[in-house]
């Protein structure tokens, strides 16, 4: 009997590329869209796909300078209590400008349906622009000479659920924070050629737009542009095509 995957996703005025994310996850049983607010055609652009269901999240945040966002943390567990209800076997949780590479878009169904573990981790590729990336954002030890996996998907019937530290959150499995998932749990990584695409700065103007609210709300007061904190540039290897 074939798993059932959920994709859950948090948005908020991502008309620019939900089209992007929902194609590439078209194979997922589900992609659960909990819309924080968007005021652009975010919501209507999703409704086109015949896989996506759209449910909004009203709580918001307020910041200084007139600025508010939806809490991260809330946002997220959100979305996990609605994948349970939707009795998804395995909950796949990326933001709207993460997608797939080729190889793992093609291959991750049959990963989840056949692996044991609980959790399955793989490593993000953050992206300056469409064709190079920061590949020291992506080997977090200090020499950056190991990859560095996040969590990409895990079982629907784990008791997974984060907790808030603004700006971001902990995960937690039960009562347990977790800090390292091969340790805190049953956990693969999938290593390249397999990676997630990060859209993260993926034009120059969305960058500094991106550092300015950070900046300007109070939520990151010392926010750095990518550029001087990301490391040395380096073009996308061939197997990060999409």
């Amino acid at each position: 009997m074939s798993i059932k995957i959920a994709v859950c996703v948090r948005t908020r005025d991502e008309e620019h590329r939900i089209a992007q994310y929902c194609e590439a996850w078209k194979g997922a049983d589900a992609i659960l869209v909990a819309d924080g607010g968007s005021v652009d055609k975010t919501k209507e652009i999703a409704s086109t796909y015949p896989n996506v269901i759209i449910r909004d999240f009203t709580e918001r945040t307020q910041l200084k300078n007139g600025y508010w966002r939806n809490n991260d943390s809330r946002h997220a567990n959100f979305l996990f209590a609605w994948a349970k209800e939707y009795e998804a076997d395995w909950v796949i949780y990326e933001d709207a400008d993460v997608r797939p590479n080729y190889l793992l878009r093609s291959e991750y169904r049959n990963i989840l349906e056949y692996t044991d573990a609980d959790y399955v981790s793989a490593v993000h590729f953050y992206l300056w622009g469409l064709d190079q990336h920061f590949p020291h954002l992506s080997k977090c030890n200090e020499t950056h000479d190991a990859w560095c996996p996040c969590l990409f998907a895990f079982r629907g019937n784990q008791d997974f659920w984060t907790v808030n530290v603004p700006p971001a959150y902990d995960f937690r499995i039960g009562d347990k924070r977790v800090t390292n998932l091969n340790l805190d749990a049953k956990n693969i990584d999938l290593l390249p050629p397999y990676g997630l695409l990060h859209y993260a700065w993926d034009t120059p103007a969305r960058a500094d737009e991106k550092v300015h609210i950070y900046r300007k709300s109070g939520l990151i007061p010392g926010m750095q542009h990518p550029i001087n904190f990301g490391g040395p540039l380096e073009d996308l290897p061939d197997y990060l095509h999409e």
